[in-house]
C-alpha cells in the first residue's frame, strides 16, 4: 500500500531547499510512498517572494489561501516527513509537527546537521517515530511498517 505524505520543511535559504530537494529525490524512489504535498509547492495562486504576479504573496489573502491548504493536506496525509534545519530552525515546520503530532500522524524526521554539538529541542525529538541522518535513507524507508528509528543526539 502507498501512503499520502506531508512533507514538511522551510524553504528559505539554499541548505533548506537543497534538503527538501534530495528527500523529495528519495521519496521518487520510495515504492511506499504514493503522493507527497510539500507546501513550498502549493503556495496560493503560485505566489511567492521571487513570483508574484498579481502582487498578492504576503497579503492576508494569501496566507489564509496557503493556510487552510496546508491544514488540508496534513489532514488527509498518512505520515508527516520533517525537512529539519537545526543550524536556522524555521518556526512554520516547528508548528506543522505540532499539529501533525496533534492529530496523530507518524513523524519521520530527517535532519542532517551536528545534532551532537546544538542538540534538537525534546518537544520534538519526543514527537517522532523516526529520525534519519541522510536525506537519501528515505528512499529505502517502510512507510508501511514506519519502523522505530530513535534520535541518538543531544536533547535540549
Amino acid at each position: 500500500m502507498q501512503k499520502h505524505i506531508y512533507l514538511a520543511g522551510g524553504f528559505f535559504n539554499p541548505k533548506q531547499n537543497q534538503l527538501l530537494d534530495q528527500i523529495e529525490a528519495a521519496l521518487q524512489q520510495n515504492p511506499t510512498v504514493g503522493y507527497w504535498h510539500s507546501p513550498r509547492d502549493h503556495q496560493y495562486k503560485n505566489a511567492s517572494i521571487d513570483h508574484d504576479p498579481e502582487g498578492i504573496f504576503g497579503s492576508y489573502e494569501w496566507a489564509t489561501e496557503t493556510y487552510n491548504n496546508d491544514l488540508a493536506a496534513m489532514q488527509l496525509a498518512d505520515i508527516g516527513v520533517i525537512a529539519w534545519d537545526n543550524l536556522q530552525v524555521d518556526t512554520g515546520t516547528a508548528w506543522e509537527m505540532g499539529y501533525l503530532n496533534a492529530i496523530n500522524k507518524p513523524l519521520i524526521m530527517v535532519c542532517s546537521d551536528d545534532v551532537q554539538t546544538t542538540g534538537i529541542n525534546l518537544m520534538l525529538v519526543k514527537s517522532i517515530k523516526a529520525y534519519l541522518q541522510k536525506p537519501a535513507a528515505v528512499a529505502d524507508f517502510d512507510f508501511n511498517l514506519i519502523p522505530t528509528q530513535l534520535y541518538q543526539g543531544k536533547i535540549i
